[in-house]
């Protein structure tokens, strides 16, 4: 059974998208996308001129008529695109577990495999450190991947750049890679998990889901204990207006560092609150990015 949020209204917008890859790449069969492998598809791509042992059927008799030469019309193959989607499962992702921001992920990873398997892709989901399932094709795989994330309960630190490495080498072609973290992790960690997907010649985005405690994890109690939701290590801090300014400081820094590296990077990326209308997010965030289409 699906999430309450994909409703069968949800699912009617869902397929009316498509997931747009920004270059062509190599499929496996028979799909949605362009490829890169010139054939008889459907797609008209360009000419050339005849040669001994080329198919009549191609010969363009119009420009023949025009020109008294002999061209081949060459087409574009289309295929299916292999798509990756990575979940971060880290601790932080379900923190305060009443904001939702793990349900709106989990809803975010089951909305881009729907709109993927509807257009006969070939997805692969990987949950960081926890499972990677094997290719998933289909619309009817949808529950199967549905059940997988119910099971599945944040847990920890995760070590996402060796995680990130072990779902990348499973991919036997180039694709799209989507992940979806709240990326509240070491600049560095992140540089060094989407460098690895770079140099594997993935066309990436990054979603980036938060809360609002993300935002603001302080109220107004003269004294807090913080405790570290993936480590359990504890810290008393002071709820002081100079704290939360401070605070406020220091992941503006964070989010301008993030930003600037997908940038940098030529990652299409995407943050916002994961209490935003999931509908809105998806036709209004998503779209912007140039993702869905």
């Amino acid at each position: 059974m699906l999430s309450s949020t994909l409703t069968p209204s949800v699912l009617r917008q869902l397929e009316m998208l498509k997931l747009n890859a920004r270059r062509a790449f190599l499929g496996t069969r028979q799909g949605g996308h362009l490829s890169i492998k010139r054939g008889h598809g459907i797609e008209f791509s360009d000419y050339r001129k005849y040669e001994l042992g080329d198919h009549p059927r191609y010969i363009d008799w119009g420009v023949y008529a025009r020109s008294d030469k002999l061209y081949v019309k060459r087409f574009q193959e289309e295929q299916d695109l292999p798509v990756l989607i990575l979940l971060d499962t880290s601790a932080s992702m379900a923190t305060p577990e009443e904001e939702g921001k793990w349900q709106r992920a989990c809803d975010v990873v089951l909305a881009l495999a729907y709109i993927s398997l509807m257009q006969q892709d070939a997805v692969t989901v990987a949950a960081l450190g926890r499972f990677i399932t094997p290719r998933l094709t289909g619309a009817s795989s949808i529950h199967h991947l549905s059940r997988m994330l119910k099971e599945l309960e944040p847990q920890g630190q995760v070590d996402i750049a060796p995680a990130v490495h072990q779902a990348v080498s499973r991919i036997r072609f180039p694709g799209v890679a989507i992940m979806v973290s709240d990326f509240l992790m070491d600049v560095a960690v992140i540089r060094e998990s989407f460098n690895f997907m770079r140099a594997k010649n993935l066309d990436i985005t990054a979603l980036q889901l938060l809360g609002p405690s993300d935002y603001m994890p302080f109220d107004e109690s003269a004294s807090i204990v913080a405790v570290d939701s993936e480590t359990g290590q504890e810290m008393g801090l002071s709820s002081s207006a100079a704290a939360r300014e401070r605070y406020a400081s220091l992941l503006s820094r964070h989010l301008k560092e993030v930003a600037g590296y997908f940038s940098e990077a030529r990652v299409q990326y995407s943050v916002a609150d994961c209490t935003k209308d999931f509908s809105q997010y998806i036709a209004q965030d998503l779209a912007a990015t140039g993702l869905l289409q």
